[in-house]
């Protein structure tokens, strides 16, 4: 008997061990995503030192839609692919950033350890839904490690710093026992054991070979690109230098060469660190190399170090919808011809169509499945069939269900009308003559109404509404003058002016007012728009309320422009970290204690931060009075913008305390420090925890703790605690800034007091992002969401439901309407909906002198 159980349990673990269904029932097929499941379940923390390097990495087609500078200018980057951009924004930030301050700089004045320590660590914190780690790694024998007492024209041999997001679950300080997030490690990989990172037997080292070796010779800057950054220092408060400043420097590639300045590696697991699965954006820092020798001829602009940034690979979407289109195939940059691993693994029945959905991670079920032109829902579903729902369904219910019906009877779309749809819209209410003037002729569907055959005639017929006096004959018997004479009747009875007589005819009528018009605060928004728009210098005859939209125009301005305020959350996280944890009277054994923040520095910082992300339009670090100890001025408040508005290699800086009005008196200034300077308190802030590792000597044998304390901690805020502005013109004077409409979002800054006890308000970081880029939403919303555009679609109510289009900027129209449960789209044009563009025009035909002729009425869903 003993026997028979032992058989029975092998035969169930033998079919348990080798069954390849992986997914919830058997029906569903092994696939692509089961693959992958597997191979990432297969690797832990335990056994990644035993796995072969093959074992370590995945597909590079596991991740799709990788952003790049091609995709950027050309294509529209998804939500649920912002997370991706992000991360590649830091990484060529970063890039930047080194590249300048190691060519402007002296070795002394350059960013020393605990300020590259803390810079990386701000990376994560400040992007804490995004980025999983952030570094920099040198070359071989590249890094010069000027911080070292007596250590000038030196170089150490490996040096790179990296900062991931740890697990504190079991730490000491950790006193509830729960994840926080808020717990960075950081270690040198260049120190300690296994430190070699620059070996190809090294696992997890895809992002060195990106860049590294360069094999520039002695030919200086050859195919390294010149950035050019003007400068303009004030002279004194409220008045800038008379001469600009003009500086070049060597940085990561143009956005129009083939590679970009960013590239990706394949998703590989961080054995040893983080140990997750991750995938890494790397950008080049570019530096003179050798510096200090007297064989100029061997000097050259080489890349000679890399700067990282990671991302969780699980917390990404997949898309298991069928590649549909030839976008990427004849698309010029190589990072997105990459195929979709994951494609055609969606549920979706022929009668369907698959589109992915946003928020899923690397899981199945993050599709919707919608109709098919020419089919309709089931009676009982409301909405198109949710992929989590179908994957999670029984073979029998997937048979019987998720399918569509065919709609029967199509419609042809109207492209003329005839003398036999006369009556139709004789009845038809006129608008009054003054408002019928302001009204669009345009037609999507006819073009320029004037042009056709058959119309003009037609409209004249219809000059009045007496169906009537339309439809009589022009015939000289004596019928005619009776049916004259009685249509004339008829039609001062009923529409109560003499059709014959000019001056009624040029009489007002009521016009009939329809639930479908749009607010006159829509309308007066977008004039402003436009109007500035296509002439700047109008905003210097306005006041500064007049430049000013409605706070909410900017709905949904949270989501959207995450990237950009966490972009500016990143910089208020390292001011906040080194002006709390550095103190420069420190003395160590082997290195000099850190120097404070100098203003080429900040002018550094804000030149890589709007250098990095093509969306905003600038960055600015503002420091309250006196916080700037390190400045000849009271205030000082670089801000760094580009130009042009096209992503392109040339910036400009500027004091803004050499500007006219200075900045203590702007708004957003003075919101944040009424907010902040009195109530600084910690209690309020959020408390991140730092375990920093350096190395214990040049060589970097061991590694140890960081001598100011171990772990640091410090204070900074969140998104909450900063806060988006209206959108404004900016109307600078003389031409200093770009004049066009912004988004500003200021989040302060905090540091320790002259005591070095209590926090206090040191000043605000400012990023002002393009108003184009912010989406509008038309649909109705609840009454309580702050919204001016909310409602004022032309979607019909009863039969249809409105959805924004995403990814369209800052115009109307960009809205579908979709069929109700119940209805079904009834013409035969290969849609199944009815877009905003083609609503919009038809109603501003109804309103027009060519009502007649305007389709709204049939743009709806029938039963």
């Amino acid at each position: 008997m003993g026997l028979i159980v032992r058989l029975c349990i092998c035969l169930c673990l033998c079919l348990l061990f080798f069954d390849k269904s992986r997914s919830q029932f058997e029906w569903i097929a092994y696939d692509k995503i089961d693959e992958i499941m597997d191979r990432v379940n297969s690797v832990t923390a335990g056994n990644c030192f035993n796995k072969q390097p093959s074992e370590l990495v995945l597909p590079e087609e596991a991740v799709y839609q990788k952003p790049s500078i091609e995709m950027l200018k050309k294509d529209i980057i998804m939500r649920n692919r912002t997370q991706l951009l992000h991360v590649r924004n830091i990484a060529h930030r970063n890039a930047l950033l080194y590249s300048y301050l190691f060519q402007r700089l002296f070795d002394f004045e350059e960013p020393g350890l605990t300020y590259i320590l803390l810079h990386n660590a701000a990376d994560v914190t400040g992007g804490q839904s995004m980025i999983n780690g952030s570094g920099i790694y040198f070359d071989q024998d590249k890094y010069y490690a000027h911080w070292y007492k007596n250590f000038f024209n030196k170089t150490i041999p490996l040096f790179g710093p990296y900062a991931w997001r740890a697990d504190d679950f079991y730490d000491a300080f950790n006193w509830k026992n729960e994840w926080t997030n808020h717990t960075i490690q950081e270690e040198d990989i260049g120190a300690g054991r296994n430190h070699q990172y620059t070996s190809r037997y090294n696992r997890g080292n895809e992002w060195y070979s990106k860049w590294l070796p360069d094999q520039t010779r002695n030919d200086q800057g050859r195919g390294k690109p010149v950035h050019t950054v003007q400068l303009l220092l004030a002279e004194r408060m409220y008045k800038l230098r008379d001469v600009a400043q003009n500086i070049e420097f060597y940085g990561p590639p143009h956005p129009e060469d083939p590679q970009g300045p960013t590239l990706w590696t394949r998703p590989y697991f961080d054995c040893g660190r983080s140990n997750k699965w991750i995938i890494s954006a790397v950008s080049p820092i570019v530096d003179i190399y050798p510096r200090h020798t007297e064989y100029r001829h061997l000097q050259a602009m080489r890349n000679l170090a890399v700067a990282v940034t990671d991302i969780d690979f699980i917390m990404m979407d997949i898309n298991q919808c069928a590649e549909t289109g030839q976008t990427n195939a004849q698309s010029n940059d190589p990072q997105s011809k990459q195929p979709n691993l994951f494609a055609a693994t969606d549920k979706c029945k022929p009668t369907t169509r698959c589109e992915p959905l946003m928020g899923f991670g690397f899981r199945r079920g993050g599709y919707q499945c919608l109709c098919q032109p020419g089919f309709r829902y089931p009676p009982y579903q409301d909405g198109p069939f949710k992929g989590y729902v179908i994957e999670k369904a029984t073979q029998e219910e997937y048979a019987n269900n998720f399918d569509c019906l065919k709609v029967e009877l199509y419609q042809q779309i109207p492209q003329n009308f005839y003398q036999s749809n006369v009556e139709i819209f004789a009845a038809r209410t006129r608008r009054s003559a003054d408002s019928q003037a302001e009204m669009s002729n345009n037609s999507i569907y006819n073009g320029d109404l004037s042009k056709d055959p058959i119309l003009p005639p037609l409209i004249e017929s219809l000059s009045h509404v007496n169906p009537i006096a339309a439809i009589s004959s022009p015939t000289v018997s004596l019928l005619k003058s009776s049916i004259q004479q009685f249509a004339l009747f008829s039609g001062k009875l009923i529409t109560g002016f003499d059709n014959d007589d000019p001056e009624h005819q040029k009489k007002k009528s009521r016009s009939k007012r329809y639930a479908f018009e749009r607010p006159s605060r829509v309308a007066s928004v977008m004039q402003l728009y436009d109007r500035l728009n296509r002439d700047p210098n109008l905003c210097e005859l306005m006041t500064e309320d007049q430049l000013t939209m409605p706070g909410d125009v900017l709905n949904d301005v949270d989501i959207q422009f995450e990237s950009q305020a966490r972009l500016a959350l990143t910089l208020s996280h390292f001011l906040s970290s080194f002006y709390q944890v550095v103190n420069p009277a420190e003395d160590f054994p082997l290195r000099k204690a850190e120097l404070e923040l100098t203003d080429e520095q900040l002018i550094g910082e804000v030149l890589a931060a709007v250098g990095g992300d093509y969306k905003a339009v600038g960055v600015g670090i503002f420091f309250d009075r006196g916080k700037f100890r390190n400045y000849r001025l009271p205030y000082f408040g670089p801000y760094a913008f580009r130009p042009e508005k096209d992503i392109s290699r040339k910036y400009t800086v500027v004091d803004w305390a050499g500007l006219p009005d200075g900045y203590e008196n702007e708004i957003w200034f003075r919101t944040m420090k009424a907010r902040w300077a009195t109530n600084a308190d910690r209690s309020e802030l959020t408390e991140f925890w730092l375990k920093l590792f350096i190395r214990s000597d040049y060589s970097g044998n061991t590694l140890v703790h960081h001598e100011s304390g171990f772990p640091l901690y410090s204070y900074a805020p969140e998104l909450k605690h900063g806060q988006w502005f209206p959108p404004t013109f900016q109307c600078s004077r003389n031409y200093t800034l770009p004049r066009q409409w912004i988004v500003t979002y200021a989040v302060p800054f905090f540091g320790l007091d002259a005591l070095g006890i209590n926090l206090e308000f040191k000043g605000v970081v400012r990023v002002d992002t393009y108003l184009s880029y912010l989406d509008i939403n038309q649909c109705s919303m609840p009454h309580y969401v702050p919204n001016a555009f909310k409602g004022s679609d032309r979607c019909d109510y009863q039969s249809t439901v409105c959805e924004p289009i995403f990814g369209r900027g800052f115009r109307l129209g960009k809205y579908k309407c979709r069929c109700r449960p119940g209805y079904e789209y009834p013409f035969i044009d290969q849609n199944d909906f009815f877009n905003g563009d083609a609503m919009d025009t038809q109603w501003e035909v109804l309103m027009s002198n060519n009502s007649r002729m305007s389709r709204f009425d049939q743009l709806k869903c029938r039963i």
